[in-house]
């Protein structure tokens, strides 16, 4: 296992990681880094279609994937003599779970709850690492949020995600499950799901970017987000890896926000598009659950294991952009 510090800083060459959605976004940037860092892999993917889940996501990397579900039986021989779990598995579209709240409720909490009995009952001295969102927060009247700000999630998805979220921590209390939880900001990067609209703003903004389309903004584009690198993510969640995580909860954003016509204007930039912005009312589905702005305080993770994030986002928004003219096909796939 690992001392303190996290696996990251210690070495991963004697260690077995399981990454719960590692062919998808997060965990498949994650399982590339693992596997670069030495560690033996294991990765577990319901592969549900349209969530961004891709096998080539991982290709040409060494590991065995298993295309099931995290509450399905057969996920026990992947719990079985891991050293880590990163769990990221999981629904991420928040207008999806208002049209369908029974299907995220059963990904984000229920399906969490099967994959945590699992674990207690097959390898209950696992160290995991759980991946929920700064969603629970909702709409939030002083900015920057911390972990002391009450959750109030406005969609299915927050709820769920906040569900799933405090059953790693009732399973850290009472059955002293190591388990750690990352609230995580807005996350872009190579290996997004670009063609989608219902997985986030900012794939949104780089596949029209890209495909030299105007990038729509509802309202003004006065509101506010702060933006997460994978790669800061990455560093993240190997970082809540040190025992000292244990039992705890942290935000994980950016240390700088921007406006959202900001960020659209660096990714036109980044992509030489000849289409700018253009600022639309708000469709019904998205307003009702919008958040407003939200800036996210890390100063938990940054004071306590040494985390912040290092992604100035016009230096990541030029790499994203980088990634996808070298890999086409996001721009027509998954």
């Amino acid at each position: 296992m690992q001392r303190a510090g996290g696996a990251e800083q210690d070495g991963l060459r004697s260690i077995t990681c399981l990454v719960t959605g590692g062919v998808g976004f997060i965990g498949s940037n994650l399982v590339h880094t693992l596997v670069a860092l030495g560690a033996t892999v294991r990765v577990v993917d319901a592969l549900v279609a349209g969530h961004g889940g891709d096998i080539r996501n991982v290709a040409g990397v060494d590991v065995d994937v298993l295309t099931t579900g995290i509450g399905d039986p057969a996920v026990a021989d992947l719990v079985d003599g891991a050293d880590i779990i990163f769990n990221l598995a999981g629904q991420v579209s928040h207008t999806a779970s208002m049209s369908d709240p029974l299907a995220d409720l059963e990904l984000n909490a229920v399906d969490h709850a099967r994959l945590l009995e699992t674990i207690r009952r097959v390898n209950p001295e696992v160290r995991v690492v759980h991946a929920s969102t700064r969603q629970v927060y909702g709409r939030v009247a002083t900015l920057p949020a911390d972990e002391l700000t009450a959750a109030n999630p406005v969609d299915v998805n927050g709820v769920a995600k906040l569900a799933g979220e405090q059953l790693h921590m009732v399973y850290a209390q009472a059955y002293g499950l190591r388990a750690t939880s990352l609230r995580l900001s807005n996350v872009y990067g190579p290996r997004q799901r670009l063609t989608s609209n219902e997985l986030g703003f900012l794939p949104v903004f780089i596949r029209k970017a890209l495909l030299n389309e105007t990038i729509e903004i509802f309202g003004d584009g006065s509101q506010r987000r702060d933006c997460l690198h994978v790669d800061d993510v990455v560093h993240a969640l190997l970082t809540a890896t040190d025992e000292r995580a244990v039992g705890r909860i942290y935000n994980v954003g950016n240390q700088r926000d921007h406006p959202l016509s900001e960020i659209a204007a660096m990714i036109v930039a980044a992509a030489e598009s000849d289409h700018g912005v253009q600022y639309v009312p708000w469709p019904l589905d998205h307003q009702r659950i919008d958040i407003g702005s939200f800036r996210t305080d890390s100063h938990r993770i940054r004071e306590e294991l040494g985390w912040s994030s290092s992604t100035e986002l016009s230096d990541g928004v030029k790499q994203t952009v980088a990634f996808y003219r070298e890999n086409p096909w996001y721009l027509s796939s998954i």
